[in-house]
């Protein structure tokens, strides 16, 4: 993954080998069989149709969604192929998503909130903040007590995940008959037996379990889970909830707001996390229904949001949409390339950063993953002190290649080559924001389920108009609820809210397409 973040940046300034991988991506396979595709129809975008398509069946992924933003614009959003494979559910852009290690950047951002506050210090002692958290006073090596929250946003504290564990997301028996499966809980199981591979600060190593630290920080500090932080922060706004969540694992317990998760076909199996199953619990079971928890990945790659909501979150943190996350000084803070002992590179405050003209101008990189999901995106400047163009690509599969365990590279094998083509889209500077029509795919369950949820939320928002006790119904496409005592249908057809009082005139009036009041609604409902 780490390969996967750097390798963004050198291709993207060197645009004729991009131009090259763009190519030979676009000759890996012949062009794509018909399948779904839902958001905002735009012609001009037809290079991007093409590339995601192609990196689809190149990939053999289920379905995956691209939102491109400009400024403080969602100028792009479009989903391809499914949710869900078995029932031919077309994937949507407002589904959420696992975004693995995309959930880094957003932890960080919780951080950073707390440091600009004064209440946290970048090179105060980490181990401050959790110690009465975790009920333990010493940890098994002492030099955790030098560990500070910069060395913990910049994979510098100790851990080296390739010679010890690095086990969030797991489980541990805990020598009792019990399992230790939580984020909070395996933190304190790992600190309290873990010696550190080497001295805090003295080299760079990529880890989960730091991020799972500071998620402790932020929570203890703050007061409130860490999801409950960054969707304070997010808040609904135009195209997004903001909502930001662990999400479940076992299939039966997905709604229609999020897609199902494949492994590739032949992959193996794996006995469930303990716990996550009712009893009996199944043997065996498909990597992304229960090898791993969210809650367990925690703040290191644990969260579910909408693309959407990611695009939006990487706008404000940048500054590019107000109103912004962080002020402008702990945003450059946070943004500056940080100088690491062993001369690692592009590093900031919890993701990827470098100056690619001004010392005033910052590219933003960050990839995740997980059994079952991919995710990656970039946010940079196309001219000096310019507007940023930002691109996130998220997908619902593991990707199939050449031997049974391939490693794929998102940001040279997709982000790369749709920055590219984003670039030859003349006029894209100049797009506004898009529609709100077709972020949901039509007829299908998805839309079922927000519109239920908009029906819940109308009768909790207008109870005069809308009083609780309703009949339901399917009618010429038409699902609505009919409120006898005021004699008005409330009704959803094709992503579109309809008001129909037969009393008053015999006309169906439009309202406004389903995703114009979703961020209200799924805010005040909390679902």
């Amino acid at each position: 993954m780490l390969d996967s973040i750097k390798q963004v940046f050198i291709n993207l300034s060197r645009p004729l080998a991009a131009l090259a991988l763009l190519a030979a991506l676009l000759g890996l396979v012949s062009p794509a069989g018909a399948q779904p595709q839902t958001g905002p129809v735009d012609a001009d975008f037809a290079p991007i149709d093409t590339l995601m398509r192609q990196y689809l069946a190149a990939r053999k992924f289920p379905g995956a969604t691209v939102v491109i933003g400009y400024g403080d614009r969602i100028i792009y959003a479009q989903s391809y192929g499914y949710a869900d494979v078995a029932r031919a559910i077309p994937l949507s852009p407002w589904q959420e998503s696992r975004l693995g290690s995309v959930s880094k950047p957003l932890t960080a951002a919780a951080v950073m909130r707390l440091v600009e506050q004064g209440r946290v210090g970048l090179d105060a002692p980490a181990w401050n903040y959790i110690s009465s958290v975790l009920g333990t006073t010493q940890p098994a090596d002492a030099r955790l007590k030098q560990v500070t929250v910069r060395q913990l946003l910049t994979h510098t504290w100790g851990l080296n995940r390739a010679v010890s564990p690095d086990p969030v997301g797991l489980w541990y028996p805990d020598g009792q008959g019990g399992f230790v499966v939580g984020a909070r809980d395996m933190l304190r199981y790992h600190l309290q037996r873990m010696t550190l591979n080497f001295a805090p600060g003295a080299r760079y190593a990529y880890n989960n379990t730091g991020f799972v630290w500071l998620q402790q920080i932020a929570e203890a500090v703050d007061g409130r889970p860490i999801e409950a932080q960054l969707t304070a922060m997010l808040g609904p706004e135009a195209l997004s909830p903001g909502r930001i969540r662990f999400g479940l694992v076992p299939p039966s317990q997905l709604t229609p707001a999020e897609p199902r998760y494949y492994d590739y076909v032949g992959a193996r199996l794996y006995a469930p996390v303990p716990g996550l199953y009712p009893a009996p619990a199944p043997a065996q079971v498909a990597g992304p229904d229960g090898a791993f928890t969210n809650v367990g990945y925690g703040g290191s790659g644990g969260f579910v949001a909408s693309p959407l909501t990611v695009v939006r979150f990487i706008q404000r943190l940048s500054g590019q949409r107000q109103p912004s996350l962080l002020n402008a000084a702990t945003r450059r803070l946070m943004f500056t390339e940080q100088t690491l002992a062993d001369g690692t590179r592009y590093e900031g405050l919890g993701l990827s950063s470098y100056n690619p003209y001004t010392p005033d101008d910052y590219a933003l990189n960050f990839s995740g993953g997980q059994i079952g999901a991919r995710n990656a995106g970039t946010s940079t400047p196309r001219e000096p002190r310019g507007p940023m163009l930002t691109v996130f690509v998220q997908s619902n599969g593991t990707p199939v290649g050449q031997g049974s365990e391939v490693v794929d590279n998102p940001s040279t094998e997709i982000l790369t080559p749709l920055v590219f083509a984003v670039d030859g889209i003349a006029n894209y500077r100049s797009k506004p924001e898009i529609s709100t029509d077709r972020l949901i795919a039509w007829a299908s369950p998805t839309q079922d389920h927000y519109a239920d949820m908009l029906f819940d939320w109308a009768q909790r928002a207008f109870p005069a108009l809308f009083p609780g006790a309703a009949q339901a119904g399917v009618f010429e496409g038409y699902r609505y609820r009919y409120y006898a005592s005021t004699q008005t249908y409330l009704g959803i057809r094709d992503g579109q809210i309809y008001l129909y009082q037969p009393a008053q005139s015999p006309v169906i009036q439009p309202i406004a397409s389903m995703a114009t009041y979703l961020p209200q609604a799924q805010a005040e409902l909390g679902r």
